[in-house]
């Protein structure tokens, strides 16, 4: 299916797959709990309620799944006892015909690692979906959720001062991506669309980190809508395309639970550790990782390149203005050939020109273990660069023509080492911290 930039979604629901939602820009929750402590280091149980809400006369039937006590692992049980802890509200909404226990792949992941997940089964209305009236069923859902803190069986167990998180896949990313843009709602903080469509212009309300999820190869949803989306946001943001993938051909692979539950844990916890291992995460055969999270944009300017693993600054061998000339690293000083200049290629990528010969970065061809070197401009793909960024300035430099990142080789702390292309890894051989000269 093709959509315009800026229509929603229309389709006969033997076509659909998804379930989007906007929202109500309104309730707010109950007091707070305040701020959330460290991530849980270890799965829990999970649980389940029925919580039988409503908006006027709308049905919004929610299946709240929570950390439980038990054994971690098997399928939620009903009404069991909540574990002990302070937990963030992160909300599902299920696709088109589907239901929050057809979802529980990702919902049951999340409630695991430590969050309450409000999961609503609508028997969606596309009217409704594209005119907001589902996103405001979710806000509302929200709302009712949060004020699960004040009594019952919940009571005391969800963090209600840090915002809340959303997620949905099809429609349910719509939704998600709606309530980000057309129908906002400002107590989101972390947001994970997943073969969604561009449902809007983001809204200045809104404050989140957003994670987007999709195959580049969906009939359903189109792509380029979700990419459009992806340029429009603000950082910190992150895209996992799954290439070659289809409408929910992903459901099965374990990396995107696992990236899912990194973000969630990063953007709701604080957990740092969680952002150092998306690129990880998502990577391997058939995935490709996008994103911008530090505190810098890494915009116009020049910088010099610190290889994490041993501190030294990467640098064209010998100072050489002469095209193939070496990219290696050495003690760390003010001279032009260890700066470079960050430029835009398009389409998510870069090219890395040295300061003092104007050359282009690219490796000697397309093997694992090709050198880097400096190149007259050429426009070719293989001087193009992936910037992957790790947070706090770190990031990792993927070829587009190769797939490989670049790569201290052997992981040496000497002068001269040369630095080439190799499987991406996120090791510190592969991250260099970026400052600005």
């Amino acid at each position: 299916m093709t959509l315009r930039r800026r229509t929603f979604l229309s389709m006969s629901a033997a076509g659909a797959t998804g379930v989007g939602l906007s929202l109500l820009g309104a309730g707010q929750a109950p007091a707070a709990a305040g701020p959330l402590g460290t991530a849980p280091t270890t799965p829990f149980a999970v649980g389940v309620r029925r919580y039988n809400w409503t908006r006027g006369g709308r049905p919004c039937t929610t299946y709240v799944y929570y950390p439980a006590t038990g054994t971690a692992g098997g399928s939620p049980v009903t009404d069991a006892p909540v574990a002990s802890g302070v937990f963030p509200v992160y909300n599902f909404t299920h696709g088109y015909g589907s239901s929050p226990q057809n979802s529980l792949f990702i919902i049951r992941a999340l409630a695991s690692a430590g969050f309450v997940v409000p999961a609503p089964h609508f028997n969606h209305n596309f009217t409704d979906v594209n005119n907001g009236n589902t996103s405001k069923d979710v806000s509302q859902i929200l709302t009712n959720t949060l004020a699960l803190n004040a009594s019952g069986p919940l009571a005391g167990h969800l963090n209600t001062g840090n915002g809340v998180g959303v997620s949905g896949h099809s429609l349910g990313g719509m939704v998600t991506h709606g309530l980000l843009t057309s129908w906002p709602d400002s107590r989101i903080v972390s947001a994970n669309p997943q073969s969604c469509v561009d449902m809007g212009n983001p809204a200045a309300s809104v404050s989140a980190k957003v994670l987007f999820v999709h195959g580049d190869r969906d009939s359903t949803t189109s792509y380029s809508s979700a990419r459009q989306a992806y340029s429009e946001m603000t950082w910190p943001k992150a895209f996992l395309t799954f290439v070659g993938g289809s409408h929910t051909s992903f459901w099965s692979d374990q990396r995107f639970p696992r990236t899912v539950v990194d973000w969630a844990r990063w953007t709701m916890y604080g957990d740092t550790a969680a952002r150092d291992r998306l690129p990880a995460d998502a990577s391997g055969s058939n995935t490709r990782w996008e994103a911008q999270l530090g505190d810098s944009s890494g915009g116009p300017g020049l910088y010099t390149l610190l290889a994490q693993h041993s501190g030294k600054a990467a640098e064209i061998n010998g100072a050489s203005t002469a095209a193939g000339a070496l990219f290696v690293q050495r003690t760390t000083s003010s001279r032009p050939n260890q700066q470079f200049e960050f430029v835009d290629a398009g389409n998510g990528h870069v090219r890395v020109m040295a300061l003092h010969s104007g050359l282009f970065l690219q490796p000697t061809g397309s093997a694992t273990g090709a050198d880097v070197v400096q190149q007259a401009d050429t426009g070719a793909t293989s001087q193009q660069w992936r910037v992957v960024d790790h947070g706090g300035g770190v990031i990792s430099l993927v070829n587009r023509e190769s797939g490989l990142a670049m790569d201290v080789w052997e992981y040496s702390t000497a002068d001269g080492a040369r630095i080439a292309q190799y499987t991406y890894s996120g090791n510190p051989n592969q991250r260099f911290t970026r400052r600005r000269v």
